[in-house]
């Protein structure tokens, strides 16, 4: 019995070391290089008040804002990271609104996350990603 005792625990620490291995592997690490992102802004009213392709070396959404003056973005650090609190002479109001909110058709990160962005330090740019930021008075 104890022979069968080792053998379950050693296929058990097999199965744990396969499962983080491929984790590992199929991770997806923030890259450098070359990069066009395509912004697109929406006031609450629905008026796109920005349509316009940025070149960038930035590896994450945060990084990409930060680097970019002429978004105008300012974000501060929240709970769950870098919160976006002004974008292009767009604010948000967390109390009452109007709200600040992203996303992306095109970019991985989203995509693999059923379709809603994650929070911005946790978006991956890839070449030719396209963003639209929204500022919304309500969440229907």
């Amino acid at each position: 019995m104890n022979k069968k005792w080792i053998a379950a625990l050693i296929a058990v620490v097999v199965v744990v070391g396969l499962a983080w291995l491929l984790s590992q592997t199929t991770k997806k690490e923030p890259v450098d290089g070359y990069k066009e992102v395509h912004v697109t802004i929406v006031d609450q009213d629905g008026k796109t008040v920005l349509d316009e392709n940025f070149e960038t070396d930035a590896p994450t959404l945060t990084k990409f804002l930060e680097s970019t003056p002429k978004l105008k973005a300012t974000m501060e650090q929240g709970e769950y990271g870098s919160l976006l609190t002004e974008i292009y002479g767009l604010k948000q109001d967390m109390d009452k609104g109007p709200w600040l909110v992203y996303e992306s058709e095109t970019n991985t990160s989203c995509k693999e996350a059923g379709g809603y962005c994650p929070a911005m330090d946790d978006v991956t740019l890839d070449a030719s990603d396209a963003f639209t930021f929204k500022q919304i008075t309500s969440f229907e």
